[in-house]
């Protein structure tokens, strides 16, 4: 449990770069006016995901379920990869370089 308290503000980072990023490309590069009702809506869905992995790698620690592989750490480490990704995705787009997603 340790180790995931200790990620936390990693976690935290990582969510604010994508909000972060975000919000320039849409209000820098796009010209989009901003809206609080989006911003406010972005903030609750990132609180969401964060808040699943969160849970899922604190289920893994009480039930044991490590044995097959995955980890807690491994867990949360996987959310900081997705949220600095999808803001290195918007870093790309705010300095023109465009970026293939699926």
């Amino acid at each position: 449990m340790k180790d995931i308290l200790n990620l936390l503000p990693v976690l935290f980072v990582a969510i604010t770069m994508n909000i972060g990023a975000g919000l320039y490309y849409n209000i820098g590069a796009k010209n989009l006016n901003f809206s609080r009702k989006i911003f406010i809506t972005g903030i609750i869905k990132a609180a969401i995901v964060a808040g699943l992995f969160i849970g899922a790698a604190y289920c893994f620690i009480k039930t044991e379920l490590s044995s097959i592989g995955v980890t807690p750490v491994s867990i949360i480490t996987s959310a900081i990869a997705l949220y600095v990704g999808k803001a290195l995705i918007s870093l790309g787009k705010i300095l023109g370089i465009e970026v293939k997603t699926k």
